[in-house]
């Protein structure tokens, strides 16, 4: 299993990627050819959350050869896939979080995510 997470500015590397999590997009819209250059093939399939103003945005991308998304939820300052990794038969849920500064909005964040 290879997860990579990484800023908008992005990765070079040689390796087949099964899943990637991108933090601070600052994007309000995410359409599949802007995955598409980013992934190199359409093989994939992707959960997003936008930006709000000029902060976060999410995005969390999975080769659709190695990952079967069963559940989704997608809200501010997360995404959340619950699915399996279909080389390892693992179940698993995967989070992708832009956390606020303060420590009070970090504490309803964690609030909301503990309930789902």
């Amino acid at each position: 299993m290879r997860i990579v997470t990484w800023n908008i500015r992005g990765l070079a590397s040689e390796v087949k990627i099964e899943m990637v999590s991108r933090l601070e997009t600052k994007l309000q819209v995410v359409f599949g050819d802007l995955i598409t250059r980013n992934w190199g093939d359409d093989n994939f399939d992707f959960r997003y959350e936008t930006a709000v103003g000029r902060s976060g945005g999410l995005i969390t991308i999975w080769d659709k050869e190695y990952f079967q998304m069963n559940k989704e939820y997608c809200v501010n300052q997360f995404v959340v896939v619950e699915g399996i990794w279909l080389s390892e038969s693992w179940e698993g849920v995967l989070i992708n979080v832009y956390t606020p500064n303060t420590l009070m909005k970090q504490k309803i964040l964690w609030d909301e995510m503990i309930e789902i």
